[in-house]
């Protein structure tokens, strides 16, 4: 996919950011000699990335010459990225905004399995061993579908603020990488002038956000989306509340305009289902229907259809489902261990209107602005650190109960460094030892009764 499209667009524009421009012949020139100097013809690279064309173009030029990158931001915690790369014995480290850019680690090899292309960290467990493996066939599926059901071409012109180690915002790149279009890159956030700026400024034609990003805009107002070029909004990296989805839909339909939610999740690609824009205006609680070449199932806990109109857990059978999870280095060497299918963990309905809609999740997770969370891995990992926590919450609110008065700020601290999390998605409170059922668990009921008298205690000493 990624030596075809440098090939078949190459006098075209693949990238603009920072005053930078490179064609898609440029940049695949740019990113072979960034990388010039791996050590063997198929590496396993650690790509530090930032929203720049360089990072891009490195991209690119990994990803065309059959080298592994592994995915990590730039900005993460020097401590976490050294932790990753010794895990798994990287061949290089490679920095586009370094000088030099490559660094070579002098690590023993690692045997790659042939189907394995690309690692990711799941969407909310950046500084996590666990790591996502993707491969070549089905990242190349999985952009032309999320092409055909957008509607891309090679006219798009996407303003891009979304990390590209994010599954989010590297499918941003792949589906309009696929179709010849102009990638725009941003460094700026919502909350900045220079993003609503630059945006106009580069005749942008679409914004992807997550959650966080459309309350944002809803409190800014939607004067600011009033750009000629701009004809379509993406949502995804957890659920928006219904009341902004009917909101942007209404605004969308009488603007002329696309607002798209969707459904994914990073070890599916990550697009799962996208939501009609005009049905998003009747259905706002829903995630809407499958993408192309993605098929949904309903199971039960033993893997069995359930009924129509029932709860069932999200069954996903789709060419871009990963090849399986990585712990540590033996694992490269694995082939397909999903044979195409994943058991997503969340609940959902199939409505009458043909739309399914989440009701829960069957496992312990969170979204924290569009980060996915483990409660069971922040909890191990705290306690490994001397702060016996429980944690729990909803989307957008991580909250952790420090048993046996710990210090909750220190503890705070640690979850958004081990984490990479943002610190307004946590609140912590300490009190006395919760207490247990008979089998050892720790009852939701028993958990917010002291989670509450913890915050009444904080309130008496204030």
């Amino acid at each position: 996919m990624f030596a075809e499209a440098a090939a078949a667009f190459a006098s075209r524009t693949l990238v603009e950011g920072e005053g930078r421009r490179l064609g898609y012949g440029e940049a695949l020139a740019l990113g072979r000699s960034l990388a010039e100097g791996l050590p063997r013809a198929r590496s396993l690279v650690m790509l530090k990335c930032r929203l720049t064309p360089a990072t891009l173009a490195a991209y690119l030029a990994l990803m065309a010459d059959g080298h592994v990158p592994l995915l990590v931001e730039a900005d993460l915690a020097p401590e976490l990225a050294d932790a990753l790369a010794r895990r798994y014995r990287v061949d290089a480290i490679l920095d586009p905004e370094a000088d030099p850019p490559l660094a070579r680690t002098g690590h023993a090899p690692v045997p790659l399995a042939r189907e394995l292309a690309l690692l990711l960290t799941t969407s909310g467990s950046t500084g996590s061993p666990k790591l996502v493996r993707q491969s070549a066939a089905g990242i190349a599926a999985h952009a032309q579908a999320i092409a055909a059901y957008l509607g891309l071409d090679a006219r798009e012109r996407p303003w891009l603020h979304l990390p590209m180690s994010y599954s989010y915002g590297l499918s941003v790149i792949h589906s309009h990488l696929v179709v010849g279009a102009t990638v725009h890159l941003t460094r700026a956030t919502v909350m900045e002038p220079a993003y609503w700026d630059g945006l106009a400024a580069a005749g942008a034609t679409s914004i992807a956000g997550v959650p966080f990003h459309y309350a944002a805009i809803r409190r800014l107002g939607e004067a600011r989306l009033e750009i000629p070029s701009l004809r379509t909004l993406t949502q995804a990296g957890g659920r928006l509340p219904p009341a902004l989805v009917a909101h942007f839909a209404e605004w969308a339909a009488r603007t002329g305009r696309r607002f798209v939610v969707m459904y994914g999740q990073t070890e599916a690609g990550p697009r799962i289902a996208w939501l009609p824009p005009e049905q998003a205006a009747a259905a706002p609680d829903a995630i809407g229907i499958p993408i192309p070449g993605v098929g949904i199932d309903l199971v039960d806990p033993d893997g069995r259809p359930v009924p129509a109109g029932e709860t069932g857990e999200i069954r996903v059978t789709s060419p871009a489902v990963m090849l399986g999870y990585a712990h540590g280095p033996e694992d490269l060497a694995r082939g397909d261990d999903q044979g195409g299918v994943l058991c997503t963990g969340d609940l959902a309905r199939l409505g009458a209107d043909g739309l399914y809609r989440i009701v829960g999740r069957s496992a312990r997770l969170l979204k924290i602005f569009g980060l996915r969370v483990n409660l069971d891995e922040v909890e191990a990992r705290l306690q490994a650190e001397g702060h016996p926590a429980l944690a729990f919450g909803e989307d957008d609110r991580l909250r952790l109960y420090l048993e046996g008065e710990g210090n909750p700020g220190e503890a705070r601290q640690r979850v958004v460094a081990l984490f990479s999390l943002p610190p307004r998605g946590i609140e912590v409170r300490a009190g006395p030892v919760v207490p247990r059922a008979p089998s050892g668990k720790v009852a939701r009921e028993a958990l917010e009764a002291a989670w509450d008298a913890a915050g009444e205690r904080a309130r008496g000493a204030a």
